[in-house]
């Protein structure tokens, strides 16, 4: 992106568009084209698609400005670029698939989330089932499932109740008050 405006030196965008427009022309469109492809990148947008547009003008670039358009090949800027072309389709290599779209700053998708009082009940999927089939499966499977879906119902004998520690005080030896905890039997 800092190539795109021009604030450091680096691919030279007009090298892909000298062979068929003017120079001004050719720069502007690479410029424009670099800068786009960047900053689709570095927002996230569409990761994949922008990180190989990106590693595939680069790469293009500096093989036309560096090997190709120049008096003496210049193999230092070449290898310069093929390492960012390799750091850039490595930012979303080492992603999984589930991560790419967290990657994205501005366009995330969101998932779908249940609200508290949805329930979902899994069933059985077969094909060339008719609806009439699917509709008994379906309260088989509810009548199946209604143990596991119920409340339980409150537990009807009582808890067993433990006996109760008895407690010796520290001082005196058969009083129920209690002045030192640690001297529980």
């Amino acid at each position: 992106m800092a190539t795109a405006l021009g604030l450091i030196s680096g691919v030279a965008p007009p090298a892909l568009f000298l062979s068929f427009t003017d120079p001004q022309t050719a720069d502007l469109i690479g410029t424009v084209l670099l800068f786009t492809i960047t900053a689709a990148f570095m927002l996230g947008l569409w990761l994949r698609l922008t990180s190989l547009m990106l590693a595939i003008f680069v790469f293009a670039t500096s093989v036309v400005h560096n090997l190709v358009l120049a008096d003496t090949p210049l193999v230092e800027p070449f290898w310069r670029d093929l390492a960012l072309v390799g750091a850039v389709l490595l930012s979303y290599t080492c992603l999984q698939r589930s991560e790419i779209s967290r990657a994205a700053l501005v366009w995330r998708r969101s998932t779908p989330r249940l609200r508290n009082d949805q329930v979902v009940v899994p069933r059985r999927v077969t094909a060339g089932a008719t609806a009439a089939d699917r509709a008994q499966e379906r309260a088989q499977t509810t009548s199946a499932m209604q143990p596991l879906t119920s409340a339980r119902p409150a537990p009807t004998q009582p808890a067993l109740e433990r006996p109760k520690p008895r407690l010796v005080s520290a001082t005196q030896g058969g009083s129920d008050e209690v002045e030192n905890i640690f001297a529980a039997l």
